[in-house]
């Protein structure tokens, strides 16, 4: 019987790296089955496409001739795809926490793990794509072994905790769950000096690659060893477990009505909430939440004249109860630096101290354009397009590790052609675009955005295996995220994987209170792709407006659902509605505003494009 040591071992044991790299992947994910061209685009991302194919099945011809009987059976090729089949298809790090917790005082438990992490670190470098995916697979695989590690230390097995904090701590040095336990086990053995010590590792960890303190419950311990080393006048516990202050950082829905207020107030409050949820004296409970947080900070912009100022209330549950206000004049400037005083003046208001350490932050005069472009680009108008593009471009020249910049300067350059209606998504734009996703996710392989966006740039350079691949991790990455759900759900509808799509609308559905309205034509489009003409022209009634390709949606849906009349309202008001944007060269009568309508989106059928086409010709005919 193959275990998980004999299959690592005999990835190891293969000459090509690309061979371990193919291997690798389909053993981690057993019982899935992928298809060769998005194998290929993963591992082989040159532009020579007939070269990679061929050094695909270079390297399943080494596996199959290196494998022993059991593991060249496992390795399944049919119908332009390929797996690996094992009575346990359960994926990989799921197999490696459930052997840690049957495992129990195995001194050999964790050899499984530290083998498949030392593999996934060894085959960084194979090629970008794949590196996004190793950095995925090692954090989910401490994810899940921490867990069991976790419960087995709050059991009531002392040596089996005792272990298992061990094994935790080799693994993450900076698991403060384990270190409590060390240093009280050290303390409670008359170890005090080593418990100090264990403290001191943990202080060096977070300060080196963090840049954080410990959490409170920590340094209580601390003191409360250095107060009394032979614990004889304490009960060892470090002082009582302080339940952390939950807080949920919300928007006033209505700004005031200067031009940009609604999205630049939604930018700062975002990065407020960002920024507090960095600290783990409190905890940032998401808007939609049943449970009340202890607190609400609530964020309004006012705009008096040229000037704007942010109003931060602190409300306890009871709204007319403020513990704490605070103004800010010229957010939109300089905000680095304000936030940061606001969030120290925050913590000062619920009597927690936040200490002034070195920051990492970017430069102040960057992020400031930085958050001047998410305002712009919220706004999905042409000419804050530009300039959010022209503000991304000088946020990626300062700060070229910056990955979020890179990420919305893709997302921006994905969707120059539907805010410019008339213009077609250049080849050199998809290139840029591409170039710029890539460095988001090689800046942060474990960002929800940069995977979402550079599915959107395969998607357009017709790669749509690599698409559905990049979706994929950014749903695994945050699947709580509407707009992870519904720009995934469009993305898979364009791909042709209907079924996909389907299943992320029906999340999505779930999801009412955290939906942005534009998320209802991602929707709509998903929704009509999947054969749901009649959810398809709701949505699009509900969302009128709010993008260039609306009516488009709306007047197909319409059809489709036996309304010729209101389809031709619907395309008529659409042509008139477009030609007063139009950018393109000719004049925008209604074949030009359909032809550049049907041309818009990255469809992986033709014949699906020529009948949206053609559903809209028709239609335009009986004008």
């Amino acid at each position: 019987m193959e275990t998980i040591n004999s299959r690592l071992a005999f990835v190891r044991e293969l000459r090509l790296r690309k061979s371990q790299a193919l291997l690798l992947y389909l053993i981690s994910t057993p019982g899935r089955f992928h298809r060769n061209e998005m194998i290929t685009q993963l591992l082989w991302d040159g532009p020579d496409e007939t070269k990679a194919a061929n050094s695909f099945r270079q390297a399943v011809r080494q596996i199959r001739l290196e494998a022993n009987d059991v593991m060249s059976l496992a390795l399944i090729t049919r119908n332009a795809t390929i797996g690996f089949e094992m009575p346990d298809n359960r994926p990989i790090e799921a197999a490696l926490a459930a052997q840690i917790g049957s495992s129990v005082r195995d001194g050999d438990a964790l050899q499984d793990v530290r083998a498949y992490l030392s593999i996934l670190d060894a085959l960084l470098g194979v090629s970008t794509p794949f590196d996004s995916w190793l950095a995925f697979a090692r954090a989910q695989t401490l994810k899940k072994v921490q867990e069991v590690l976790d419960a087995m230390i709050a059991g009531g097995d002392n040596k089996a905790a005792r272990w298992a904090a061990q094994s935790s701590f080799e693994l993450e040095p900076h698991n403060e769950i384990a270190v409590r336990f060390i240093m009280r086990d050290l303390w409670q053995s008359g170890a005090a000096t080593r418990a100090i010590a264990t403290y001191n590792e943990l202080y060096a960890y977070l300060d080196q690659f963090f840049d954080q303190e410990p959490e409170a419950e920590t340094i209580d311990l601390l003191a409360a060893i250095k107060l009394d080393p032979e614990g004889q006048r304490s009960n060892m516990a470090g002082g009582p477990v302080k339940p952390r202050i939950t807080l949920e950082v919300v928007e006033e829905k209505e700004p005031s009505n200067k031009s940009h207020d609604a999205s630049l107030q939604a930018v700062l409050t975002s990065d407020l909430r960002m920024r507090l949820g960095r600290f783990r004296e409190w905890e940032i409970q998401p808007n939609d939440t049943e449970t009340p947080p202890f607190l609400s900070i609530k964020c309004k912009l006012h705009s008096i004249e040229d000037a704007r100022y942010l109003s931060v209330d602190v409300h306890r549950s009871d709204p007319s109860t403020v513990v704490w206000s605070e103004m800010i004049e010229s957010p939109n400037a300089d905000w680095t630096r304000k936030v940061r005083m606001l969030v120290v003046n925050i913590a000062n208001a619920l009597s927690v101290v936040v200490s002034h350490r070195k920051h990492h932050d970017t430069n102040a005069s960057v992020y400031d354009k930085w958050l001047e472009s998410q305002t712009l680009i919220g706004t999905w108008q042409l000419q804050d397009e530009e300039e959010a593009i022209r503000l991304l471009q000088e946020v990626t020249d300062a700060a070229p590790d910056f990955g979020p910049a890179h990420a919305e300067l893709a997302g921006v350059l994905n969707v120059r052609h539907i805010l410019r209606p008339g213009t077609r998504h250049t080849e050199d734009a998809m290139l840029l675009a591409l170039d710029h996703a890539l460095e988001a996710v090689a800046s942060d392989p474990m960002d929800t955005r940069a995977h979402r966006v550079l599915a959107w740039c395969y998607c357009h350079s017709g790669k749509f295996d690599m698409a559905e691949f990049h979706f994929e991790q950014s749903l695994l990455l945050n699947p709580q995220s509407a707009m992870t759900l519904a720009s995934a759900a469009l993305g898979f509808a364009f791909s042709g994987n209907t079924t996909r799509a389907q299943e992320l609308i029906d999340e999505v559905a779930d999801l009412p209170r955290t939906m942005e309205p534009f998320h209802l034509i991602y929707l709509a489009a998903s929704n009509f792709l999947c054969g749901n003409p009649e959810i398809a022209a709701e949505q699009c009634a509900q969302g009128q407006g709010l993008m260039s390709t609306v009516g488009g949606w709306h007047a197909a849906a319409l059809m489709h659902t036996g309304q010729p009349e209101a389809a031709r309202a619907r395309l008529n008001s659409y042509v008139a509605e477009i030609a007063g944007q139009w950018c393109g060269q000719g004049t925008p009568d209604g074949r030009a505003v359909i032809d550049w309508f049907a041309s818009c989106f990255p469809l992986r059928s033709e014949a699906v494009r020529q009948d949206l086409h053609a559903t809209l010709l028709s239609v335009y005919a009986q004008s």
